[in-house]
């Protein structure tokens, strides 16, 4: 046998032994690579659908005589979507301490029509938070604010909001 061909067979099969070794550690290494992908994925996936954006609306109750603007009702808000739902978060203010109530009166539009949604009431101040699904076809909402007694309000005029 000639030195030569025993040489080329000891590389052969180095480079053959070697290649073997290094297959699995390729493979943890290409393993680990696709896993902290797939992490990376997912928690950018968890990120953006919790996020939403808000939409801020507001309004003041009308005022009758011997009262003035500075005492009027008042309501501050904002909506967003998220999973099929629209979710509301409202702050009502009564500033005037006349021992009569404020109300906001929520109406919303679907594919059926306006419908006569919530009516809240305060003698200070409220948050109130509720949500509606958008299968029915909601499609926009109005908000009032009045402020008295059953049968009479100083209601001021709706709010309209659609998209």
């Amino acid at each position: 046998m000639k030195l030569r061909n025993v040489l080329a067979g000891t590389v052969l099969a180095g480079a053959v032994m070697a290649g073997v070794a290094a297959a699995p550690a390729q493979a943890a290494t290409t393993q680990a690579a696709t896993t902290q992908a797939a992490t990376t994925q997912a928690a950018t996936a968890g990120t953006s659908t919790a996020s939403f954006t808000k939409h801020w609306f507001d309004g003041y109750s009308g005022y009758s005589r011997g009262e003035s603007r500075g005492h009027r009702s008042y309501y501050k808000g904002y909506y967003y979507f998220s999973n099929g739902r629209y979710y509301f978060d409202v702050d009502v203010w009564d500033r005037d301490r006349d021992r009569e109530n404020t109300y906001v009166d929520f109406v919303y539009h679907d594919d059926r029509g306006w419908h006569q949604g919530r009516r809240f009431v305060t003698g200070g101040h409220a948050k109130y938070r509720f949500s509606y699904s958008a299968r029915g076809g909601f499609d926009g909402f109005k908000f009032r604010i009045g402020e008295g007694r059953p049968g009479h309000f100083d209601w001021s005029n709706y709010s309209n909001r659609s998209w």
